[in-house]
């Protein structure tokens, strides 16, 4: 199998293969640490509709897709300026904007199994001999039926 990058190895390949664009990696780095780290303090749903975009002095900026998402964030203000803040940095306040128009795409929900397709790996576990191979298979049954 051939090696493939990652979207992510690719953009950092072409960013620091250009000197116009090699200064914005490490900004891009930092915040992706800053929105790990902001993901880590709100609930998933929350981390999902809002990211850092800025710290603009002592304020961290963040947009919001939503009131929803905005509201909560506003009412943990204090622990995301705290898990924001860097002792070279420290971020003493959040400012929220929502911003309908930005928002991360929807998961999409995976298709479920056909009755044939599951049928066929009945079948298929009937006949295998006892190993890796019929273990996946008998895993992947379990989660069907469950």
């Amino acid at each position: 199998m051939a090696y493939r990058p990652s979207p992510l190895q690719r953009i950092r390949g072409i960013l620091r293969n250009d000197p116009t664009l090699a200064v914005a990696l490490p900004e891009a780095e930092r915040m992706r640490e800053l929105n790990r780290r902001f993901a880590g303090v709100v609930p998933p749903a929350v981390a999902r509709a809002c990211r850092v975009v800025a710290i603009q002095g002592e304020t961290a900026l963040l947009y919001c897709a939503n009131g929803a998402a905005a509201s909560r964030v506003r009412s943990q203000a204090t622990g995301v300026a705290g898990v924001l803040a860097r002792p070279e940095a420290p971020v003493l306040a959040v400012k929220v904007k929502v911003r309908a128009d930005w928002t991360l795409p929807e998961k999409r929900e995976k298709a479920g199994m056909g009755a044939a397709a599951l049928n066929a790996f009945r079948d298929l576990d009937g006949t295998l001999p006892e190993g890796d191979l019929k273990t996946a298979v008998d895993a992947l049954l379990a989660r069907r039926r469950g």
